[in-house]
C-alpha cells in the first residue's frame, strides 16, 4: 500500500510519517511498520489497523496531488475517504480526523464475530423483499447507488439472503 511513492514522494512520506506520529499513542504498533514491514503486514487485515492505514494513505495521496498543484473544487469520499474528505476540506483537524478513525476501527474490530457483511447488486425494494423473515437479524447497512445495498446482520442470515439472491439471478458479495 504506497510504499513506492514512500520510498519516492518526500511529500508523501511527510505526510504519512506525520500521520504515524499521531496514531502511535493510539495504536499498539507502528503505522509505518504494519503498512512496509513483512512480519507485520498480516496486521492489515485487521480493521483496528486497516482502518488508520487506508486513511493516511488517502491522506498522503491528496497531501502529494496538492504539491502537485491538483486542487480539487469538491471532495467526497466513501466509508474512511468520507472522513479524509472531511479533513483536507477543513471540517476538523488532522488530529482529530485521526483520533477519529483510530477509535472507529477500533469499535469495529470489537464487534461480534458472528456478524457479517454483503453487497448486493439490487435495488432496495428486492433488498427488502427478500429479507422478509430476516428483520431481527439482517438490516440494509447502507444504500450506495439505487442498484448497490449492502446489509448486515449475524452471519447465517446474511449468507442465506445471498443464497436467496443468487438463486434468483442477483448478484451479491459477502464483505
Amino acid at each position: 500500500m504506497g510504499q513506492g511513492l514512500y520510498n519516492s514522494e518526500p511529500v508523501f512520506k511527510a505526510a504519512l510519517a506525520q500521520c504515524a506520529e499521531l496514531l502511535a499513542p493510539l495504536l499498539k504498533e507502528n503505522l509505518l511498520d504494519v503498512m512496509f514491514r513483512d512480519e507485520h503486514k498480516a496486521l492489515l487485515s485487521k480493521t483496528i489497523y486497516a482502518q488508520p492505514a487506508l486513511f493516511s494513505l488517502e491522506y498522503a495521496l491528496f497531501q502529494l496531488w496538492k504539491s502537485l498543484g491538483l486542487q480539487p473544487d469538491v471532495l467526497i469520499g466513501h466509508s474512511v475517504g468520507e472522513v479524509v474528505a472531511a479533513c483536507v476540506a477543513g471540517v476538523f483537524s488532522l488530529k482529530d480526523a485521526i483520533t477519529l478513525i483510530a477509535a472507529r476501527g477500533r469499535l469495529m474490530q470489537a464487534l461480534q464475530e458472528n456478524g457479517a457483511m454483503a453487497s448486493i447488486h439490487a435495488s432496495k425494494e428486492t433488498v427488502i423483499r427478500v429479507m422478509k423473515g430476516f428483520e431481527e437479524e439482517v438490516s440494509i447497512a447502507a444504500e450506495n447507488a439505487p442498484g448497490q445495498q449492502v446489509i448486515s446482520g449475524e452471519r447465517k442470515a446474511v449468507q442465506e439472503i445471498c443464497a436467496l439472491l443468487q438463486a434468483a439471478g442477483t448478484k451479491s458479495k459477502m464483505l
